[in-house]
Order: structure tokens, then C-alpha cells, then sequence
């Protein structure tokens, strides 16, 4: 099945897909998404929890609101689609969980809030819980900590940043939304039924672990 993420409500139906949009911060979206996925699907195996944000706000300029916007959104909200799958995943024998996490789950990056990179640790942190817990029920729970990826946001980056990035790459590219893509379905398959709690880097080398 694919990621419940993408599948959205029957109202804005185009080209045989369907959209929902919502609130990826509202615990209540999480289970009205969970529940149109059901209703869509009939039954969901696999979830991926890619919805995220960054802000670039200082530690001690960030006021409390902000830190938990970003947790709200980057921790609380895969929590609440994870409590939702493992429900499901109970009754029907099995499911795979797929949490995007980051590098800066594992490396300190300052041009960073503080709260993205604790968020994201929190997901690396949560996707080994639900490993451990579970995994006797055969439900998978891994993240993927992509690196810098060719995207719009990393494509606002100026000139020298871009090229200071790319000298840390030994692969010497910027990776592709596909790259990242392509871990999931990894994941998502049967041809890593024997990784469970894991947090795999996918950044062209720049971090290595």
C-alpha cells in the first residue's frame, strides 16, 4: 500500500489520485487521514511519515510557541499515525513503519533551531521503541536520515554554500527526493524483513556511522 500520507479526500479527485489536505500538526488530522486510508484501501501495511518542518530561529530567541510548532508537526503527529498503524498492524498479523528523520538527528547542525534536530532524534528515538515493542507482532519500525537533498528549499542556498556542501560529499552530488524514495520502498518491502529499528543514512557519505 502506499503511504497513507499521499492519499487525500475524494474532493479534489485528478488524474486517478485524490488529495486530503490538512493540518499535519493536528493530532485529529492524523486520525481523520488514518481513517480515509482504511476507508480507501481497505487495509494499510505500510506507513511513511515524511511531513516535516524546519525553522533557523537561534535557541535563545525562540520562544516556546515555536518549539512546539516543530514538535508538534516533526514528533507528535508520526507518534499519532504510529499508534494508529500498530493498532491495525496488530489485528491484520504485520506492518511496516518508514520515519524520514534527518542527519541532524545524529549530527549537530547550528544553521538549525534546536528544536528540528531534537525532533528528528525524537523520531530516531521512537522508531526503535516501536522496533522493540512490537517486532514480536512483526511490525518493522526503521527511519531513513536522508542528507542534503537537490530540492527548493536547498536550491535557495547561495552559490558558496551549495559548493561547501558539495566538497563534503564524497559522492560529490546532492542527493535526489528518488534516492530517498527509493531507501523507503527498500524499507517498505519484504527485501529488509530482517532490519527492524534501524536509522539509516542516506547522505552520499557526508556522515558515516
Amino acid at each position: 500500500s502506499p503511504s497513507i500520507s499521499t492519499w487525500h479526500s475524494p474532493a479534489t479527485m485528478s488524474a486517478g489520485r485524490s488529495y486530503l489536505a490538512g493540518d499535519a500538526g493536528s493530532s485529529a488530522f492524523a486520525e481523520e487521514l488514518f481513517a480515509y486510508a482504511l476507508q480507501s484501501l481497505g487495509r494499510v501495511d505500510v506507513l511513511v511519515c515524511s511531513a516535516g518542518m524546519a525553522l533557523r530561529t537561534p535557541t535563545l530567541d525562540m520562544p516556546v510557541s515555536e518549539w512546539e510548532q516543530v514538535m508538534a508537526v516533526n514528533l507528535t503527529f508520526p507518534m499519532r499515525l504510529s499508534q494508529l498503524a500498530v493498532q491495525q498492524f496488530l489485528a491484520q498479523g504485520g506492518g511496516k513503519i518508514v520515519m524520514i528523520s534527518s542527519t541532524a538527528a545524529k549530527n549537530v547542525n547550528l544553521g538549525a533551531s534546536p528544536s528540528y534536530g531534537a525532533s528528528k532524534a525524537g523520531m530516531v528515538y521512537l522508531t526503535r521503541h516501536l522496533a522493540a515493542e512490537f517486532g514480536s507482532h512483526s511490525i518493522y519500525a526503521n527511519s531513513i536520515c536522508p542528507g542534503p537533498v537537490d530540492t527548493e528549499i536547498t536550491r535557495t542556498w547561495t552559490p558558496e554554500h551549495r559548493q561547501k556542501v558539495l566538497q563534503s560529499l564524497p559522492l560529490g552530488r546532492m542527493g535526489t527526493p528518488e534516492d530517498i524514495a527509493n531507501c523507503a520502498l527498500f524499507l517498505a518491502s519484504s527485501m529488509s524483513d530482517y532490519i527492524n529499528g534501524e536509522s539509516i543514512l542516506v547522505n552520499g557519505g557526508r556522515y558515516m556511522d
